[in-house]
């Protein structure tokens, strides 16, 4: 199978992240300020020491190519209750298991340091790295791609996609899909935009799929 999405005319993708989404929730101890001392656990102090356990250069603003992230997403919290939402992602499926360990032993340095409060972390895995799922029996996908790609003058950019594809999911269940370009740029901001003639492109390399 073949997914059309991302990016700029002659992508052709075949490595993405392997992603996982995480939740730390916290709950503190709530007490009037005038007689807060020895009692009140703020659960925002808490998310706040987490967050500085992380390494600010393995953060997306400070990451490219295959260099892995952790993305603190959401933070919702009010005096007693804190859940703060964050996104792991990495391209090697080691650095990946390993950013999760990381944080759950973060988590459980808090309890310890925070006895009095509760603190539970979940990270659930989202999606897998489609490169991972190659083998000499689907390979063949990726060589028709490339032959069309020649057939109608495309010059091929191959690149580990910082995101996923719905065919990082499909190659985990056993059907290998690596993606092509749609000609698009800017994808999730409000500059987004589509030049028609790479859009054509594209359409001609899923013509040429369906021909084969």
């Amino acid at each position: 199978a073949y997914t059309i999405d991302c990016c700029k005319l002659g992508e052709l993708i075949y490595e993405t992240f392997n992603a996982a989404s995480g939740i730390l929730k916290i709950k503190g101890v709530s007490a009037h300020p005038m007689s807060a001392k020895g009692k009140l656990v703020n659960p925002i102090m808490i998310a706040h020491d987490f967050i500085n356990m992380l390494d600010r250069n393995k953060m997306p603003e400070n990451t490219e190519n295959r260099e892995g992230y952790v993305w603190i997403t959401d933070i919702n919290s009010d005096v007693l209750n804190c859940k703060v939402d964050f996104n792991i992602r990495n391209h090697d499926k080691e650095k990946f298991e390993e950013s999760k360990k990381y944080l759950i032993q973060a988590v459980d340095l808090l309890k310890e340091r925070y006895k009095k409060a509760e603190i539970s972390i979940e990270i659930t895995d989202v999606y897998s790295n489609i490169a991972d799922s190659i083998d000499d029996t689907n390979k063949v996908a990726i060589e028709n791609l490339k032959e069309i790609y020649k057939k109608l003058q495309i010059e091929p950019i191959i690149i580990p996609m910082r995101g996923g594809t719905d065919g990082s999911y499909l190659s985990t269940r056993g059907i290998f899909t690596p993606n092509y370009f749609t000609g698009a740029h800017n994808f999730h901001s409000n500059k987004e935009f589509l030049p028609m003639d790479s859009f054509y492109k594209s359409f001609l390399v899923t013509l040429e799929l369906m021909r084969g």
